[in-house]
């Protein structure tokens, strides 16, 4: 994102020049009023706040894999955590391991590892392990979110409370809160798309000089480039629009700078692609996976809370049940709407203020992707919408866009306040403009609250005393490949991250468009609906693979499980863990449907 607004111009947003009285340097008064202590002070409201609240377990129970176990994103993400400081410390390929999806293994160069939050953190899973790793990483998340908005906006306006509100409009958000939830971390760090528009503010105000911003931002693109390409490939889109509607924009004074900024900004972007290129190099050798979902933005998510949260409002919960799950992260709400069109409205003279009215715009726009939704239904297809179908964008998706209208929305939200902050400080505190703004920032945070989503915890920690003792090391040789059968989302990755990758996973789960089904193998999976065919097949696939051990989770068992004892297979229970040594799997036997079918009279 960039700015439109000259150095001397009448406006919130103008620079360092709207920045309040600090107070003398020293004193108690000037201490607090500076920048620093201000965003330690913002920071701290945005942890304090989140993780008493929604993300109390994570902390309370740091040691524990517990956030939506169904799901096998936390767990696959755990696994990250490992992988990153496992393969450096290896001097083995990070993009390929061959200790999941084995024996063959996996290509992680479409797979988002997130190896710059895994390599930062790596000193506390070596010291704690991953899932404390993850916990923390995870609960951390939408804090500093939060705090890199209001660091951007407090930057714009000179304004505390306000910058606070505009924070929490964007840490807080249906696109974080709902990513965050799910224990997606490549989407959940977002904080550096607003930390690369505060460089932006900064070096507008001759605050940075021309090399140093080139580093600084072609760093901060290079790590959000491995943290998630596509974030990366988002930002390269918003930042040449955002470019040219500045130009647009601007005054005649003004251009220069921009276009001097456009040069800065390709000199970072030329930093950045070199500092990729070690994983370029990998990836362009591997055919990236084909998305076949809708991942466009529904327009109704825009402003219809999540199924639940109607206020038993009917018709409003039917229109909640329509848009699929992934655009309920695009959740504005009535008041924030509501604001950013006051804003237009009264603030039009405001360069800043069109930018962001146009960025915004064009942004909601592009998230609706190539089709028209509805309350879940198809309308017709955008002008446009073959653009979607292009080989770079055809894998990404729409409805991701929506984090950067957030960032738009939070430095609307300061804006708009920071007009209302100055009007108290001068005494008109009574004014009905004045708390009229104050009461729309209360119901825009009544709003995000209201669609919170509900976090899924599990009531225990699903590491098995059977991998957390290290009995595995009795049971299994170094390097044996093993299934891990569990109910539990990716359990398999979670044990294997556990035991340092003392075997091989046979499995796992790494990319809903790569690992079409769930995290066991084919032949595993096909026990579910167990026929003799699929019986046969799965001894073959055990000899044939030469997998020496399944691993059954006995407190979350598929009802399925049972057909192992039928078909022959002997296993043996340490803990809360049915080991199944196969042997080739030389005491299988075949099955007729009417033994698959028989009812279990034994219970392991």
């Amino acid at each position: 994102m960039t700015t439109v607004s000259s150095p001397g111009e009448e406006q919130v947003g103008s620079g360092v020049a709207t920045e309040p009285s600090t107070g003398a340097p020293g004193t108690a008064r000037g201490v607090l009023a500076s920048p620093a202590m201000q965003g330690l002070l913002a920071f701290l409201l945005y942890a304090l706040v989140y993780l008493s609240t929604a993300a109390r377990p994570l902390i309370a129970h740091i040691g524990s894999a517990q956030l939506d176990q169904k799901s096998p994103d936390p767990n696959f993400y755990v696994w990250a955590m490992q992988w990153w400081p496992y393969a450096i410390g290896h001097l083995t390929n990070p993009w390929y391991s061959h200790l999941i999806g084995a024996p063959a293994g996996d290509s992680l160069a479409w797979v988002t590892t997130a190896p710059p939050l895994a390599l930062l953190a790596s000193p506390i899973t070596v010291l704690a392990g991953p899932v404390v790793t993850f916990n923390l990483v995870t609960a951390l998340g939408l804090p500093l979110a939060a705090w890199a908005a209001f660091v951007l906006c407090r930057r714009l306006t000179g304004r505390f409370w306000p910058s606070v509100v505009g924070g929490a409009v964007f840490g807080f958000s249906a696109y974080e809160m709902n990513h965050g939830s799910a224990g997606q971390l490549n989407l959940t760090y977002s904080l550096l798309l607003p930390i690369l528009a505060y460089l932006v503010v900064v070096w507008r105000d001759r605050g940075l000089r021309d090399r140093t911003f080139v580093i600084l931002a072609g760093l901060i693109m290079a790590v959000q480039f491995y943290l998630f390409l596509e974030t990366f490939a988002d930002l390269t889109a918003v930042l040449v629009v955002g470019l040219i509607a500045g130009l647009v924009i601007a005054g005649p004074d003004a251009r220069p700078q921009l276009l001097r900024l456009t040069r800065l900004l390709a000199f970072a972007y030329a930093i950045a692609i070199v500092l990729a290129v070690p994983y370029l190099a990998y990836a362009l050798t591997n055919k990236p996976p084909r998305l076949k979902a809708n991942t466009s933005m529904d327009l109704a998510s825009v402003f219809v809370p999540r199924p639940g949260r109607t206020f038993g409002v009917g018709w409003l919960a039917h229109l909640a049940a329509g848009p699929v799950t992934p655009s309920r992260a695009c959740y504005v709400g009535i008041p924030l709407l509501v604001l950013a069109l006051l804003l237009a409205v009264t603030r039009w003279s405001s360069r800043l203020v069109r930018f962001l009215t146009c960025m915004l715009v064009f942004i909601m726009v592009a998230a609706l992707g190539s089709t028209l939704y509805f309350g879940g239904r198809s309308i017709e297809g955008l002008p446009w919408g073959k653009v979607w179908t292009l080989p770079i964008l055809r894998n990404a998706y729409p409805l991701r866009l929506m984090v950067f209208a957030f960032l738009v929305l939070a430095v609307a939200t300061a804006v708009f306040l920071a007009v209302a902050d100055s009007a108290v400080k001068e005494g008109s505190l009574g004014s009905p403009a004045v708390w009229g703004r104050w009461l729309l920032a209360v119901l825009v945070l009544l709003a995000i609250v209201a669609d919170t989503p509900s976090f899924s915890f599990a009531t225990e920690t699903n590491v098995p005393s059977f991998i957390s003792t290290g009995q595995y090391r009795h049971d299994l040789r170094a390097g044996e490949i093993a299934v891990v059968v569990s109910n539990v989302g990716n359990a398999g990755m979670l044990w294997q991250a556990q035991s340092d990758y003392y075997w091989r996973l046979a499995g796992g789960f790494i990319n809903a468009f790569i690992t079409h089904r769930t995290d066991l193998p084919k032949p595993v999976q096909n026990l579910e609906h167990a026929t003799p065919a699929n019986v046969a097949q799965f001894e073959q696939y055990v000899r044939k693979d030469r997998i020496g051990a399944v691993l059954l989770d006995v407190r979350h068992e598929p009802h399925w499980s049972v057909v192992f004892q039928r078909m022959g297979l002997t296993g043996h229970r340490i803990g809360n863990v049915m080991v199944y040594q196969t042997n080739g799997c030389a005491s299988c036997r075949p099955l007729t449907q009417a033994q698959i079918a028989a009812p279990a009279s034994v219970t392991a």
